[in-house]
């Protein structure tokens, strides 16, 4: 198989506690992830030479293409693997649609489509187990966005438990546009906690309440039980509040911040409504985008 197209996900996280520092410099996390419809597209291309390299391409001019990018990192991960890349390298092109920076983990989305598309085009045999251990080595959400849906994660992110889908709600996400860093975010986070977070007990009955909402299907349950630990850490706190305080006023379920930010999203029950709140949030917000829930996460086929 010498071509590949991939359809690479969005994310929100429903819930986000961070725990301590680990050893290895990461965070413990706790989370609800859910994929949206929101997507980028990725072609793929096998080429002679550049061994185990990408060459990539962008309709974002934003973006960095060089070693840097997370496809690039998936790659070289995968070549250093398998051994597939042997005397080849890989073409890409990216038609950016999720905002760059955003907390939507377009980045790591990317990253597993890449990784999956070159699976599927070199026609290799690997387990998903195998898969996820790449793609932690790549990013902390790029094993979620392998499979996307809904979620249940931990660790590092490395522990994925899949859910039940949830019905496909519709979704307002609205952003400052400006590109902001996990890594600063999670700084500003421990600079909070000198001492080191530990699991919160508000935090504990939110997420058990959030999780029978979940299981019952009680979405009054879901939408009084969201939560992100990173919302005071976030360098935009004042636009991020001000986005979901417009979004509930004009409607909305609900309304949280995603990932490291500055990204907020708003759940709400229909077309109508996600019209009414995107309207509200377009005059302040830079960027508004209305998707919802997607069952999945990266899809490949035949270029």
């Amino acid at each position: 198989m010498l071509g590949a197209k991939a359809v690479a996900r969005a994310k929100i996280n429903l819930f986000l506690e961070v725990g301590g520092l680990r050893d290895d410099g990461y965070h413990d996390i706790r989370s609800l992830m859910q994929s949206l419809e929101l997507s980028d597209e990725l072609y793929f291309r096998r080429t002679d030479g550049s061994q185990g390299s990408a060459v990539i391409r962008c309709s974002d001019r934003n973006v960095p293409t060089g070693g840097e990018n997370l496809v690039s990192r998936a790659v070289e991960v995968f070549a250093e693997r398998t051994g597939a890349l042997a005397g080849e390298g890989v073409e890409v092109l990216v038609n950016k649609r999720i905002p760059v920076g955003s907390g939507l983990a377009g980045g790591s989305a990317d990253a597993a489509a890449a990784l999956l598309s070159l699976r599927y085009m070199f026609e290799l045999d690997i387990e998903d187990a195998v898969m996820s251990e790449m793609g932690v080595q790549v990013g902390s959400d790029v094993p979620f966005c392998l499979t996307g849906g809904t979620a249940l994660v931990s660790g590092r992110g490395e522990e994925v438990e899949p859910l039940e889908p949830l019905p496909p709600f519709k979704v307002v996400l609205a952003s400052t546009g400006e590109e902001v860093s996990t890594r600063e975010v999670y700084g500003r986070f421990d600079e909070l906690h000198p001492k080191g977070a530990s699991w919160d007990e508000d935090a504990d009955r939110s997420y058990s309440a959030l999780m029978e909402g979940v299981r019952n299907r009680d979405f009054q349950g879901i939408y009084a039980n969201l939560h992100n630990s990173l919302e005071s850490a976030t360098i935009a706190v004042d636009r991020v509040n001000e986005f979901k305080g417009i979004a509930l006023e004009a409607g909305a379920a609900a309304a949280l911040m995603t990932g490291s930010g500055p990204t907020i999203f708003a759940l709400v029950s229909g077309m109508e409504e996600a019209a009414e709140v995107a309207w509200e949030l377009e005059k302040t917000a830079p960027v508004t985008i209305i998707t919802s829930f997607a069952d999945r996460g990266a899809e490949i086929s035949a270029l």
